[in-house]
């Protein structure tokens, strides 16, 4: 019998490399003196090794992802003029890149791996010098997701889709309508958060599945969650969204 080819990212040697590169880098004594450089400069960035600052980056205790992600938008104001800066934000956000690369279908899985990074360190770079108040870890999973899809779109001959939410791919934006897109959702989780009295990630889980084109199961990939827990908090918030409308009728 022959062995099907692999289709996820756990497949790819790329990705494989990435991981045993970092593996070497982040303990090294040549990071670990980097590391001490940037501490002295910026106290979110205060981390004995590689492995500590990855781990607090993606923690998922955090009250917030904007909480969760000040080390993330530390390593973002270096990224500009610092390339070691620029590799291990691409580290805390590879889980995030790792679903994307499973969920796509029609290329093979080197030529999927090799797209979204290289997007992702494009995103990288461009969200470095375009702050926003959008959390940057989701800005920049959205954003080369976003990328990705209109590649795959524009790429008529080759029959890819990704595997949820296909029908609702807007072809036709610009990076203008993608910054008002980014802006409208922005609004709604504010308006939502307050209606509800709940946190800004639970909002945000709300406004981006049911207006912001995500699947609960994609957004539980990416942040490696359990679908199930996302969608009883999403109804959690939902039915205090409902309440509290009902009150200020």
């Amino acid at each position: 019998m022959v062995a099907r080819p692999p289709s996820r990212a756990s497949g790819s040697e790329l990705i494989r490399r990435l991981d045993d590169e970092w593996r070497i880098l982040s303990r090294s004594r040549w990071f670990r003196d980097r590391l001490r450089d940037w501490a002295a400069e910026e106290p979110r960035l205060e981390f004995g090794d590689g492995d500590e600052l990855v781990a607090a980056a993606q923690r998922r205790d955090a009250a917030s992802w904007a909480e969760r992600d000040q080390v993330l938008s530390a390593l973002l104001e270096r990224a500009v003029e610092d390339g070691t800066a620029r590799r291990v934000a691409l580290q805390v956000v590879l889980p995030g890149l790792k679903s994307l690369i499973s969920g796509i279908r029609g290329w093979d899985v080197e030529e999927r791996a090799a797209r979204v990074v290289a997007t992702a360190l494009d995103v990288i770079s461009w969200c470095a010098t375009e702050p926003a108040g959008t959390p940057p870890s989701f800005r920049i999973y959205a954003n080369t997701r976003r990328r990705v899809l209109r590649a795959a779109v524009r790429a008529r001959s080759e029959p890819v889709v990704y595997v949820e939410n296909y029908r609702k791919l807007d072809i036709g934006c610009e990076q203008t309508d993608t910054q008002s897109e980014e802006q409208r959702l922005e609004q709604l989780v504010e308006w939502v958060r307050k209606r509800a009295h709940v946190r800004d990630d639970a909002a945000r889980l709300v406004v981006m599945t049911r207006a912001g084109g995500f699947s609960v199961d994609e957004l539980a990939m990416a942040d490696d969650e359990n679908p199930q827990t996302l969608r009883q908090r999403r109804l959690r918030t939902e039915r205090r969204m409902r309440q509290s409308l009902s009150l200020a009728l």
